[in-house]
């Protein structure tokens, strides 16, 4: 079960590390928002909102 946490947590870094580049220069709100839906998407794996 630690190994998921584990797989999880590096998961969440790795969406965060991607949105922060791909919103250079955008608002706090933006990026957050970016970083949820692709967390979300990568998720459920699936876009339908």
């Amino acid at each position: 079960m630690d190994n998921f946490t584990i797989n999880n947590y590096e998961m969440k870094r790795d969406i965060i590390n991607f949105s922060k580049k791909i919103c250079k220069g955008a608002s706090k709100p933006e990026t957050k928002f970016t970083m949820d839906m692709i967390y979300g998407i990568s998720k459920s794996k699936d876009v339908l909102l």
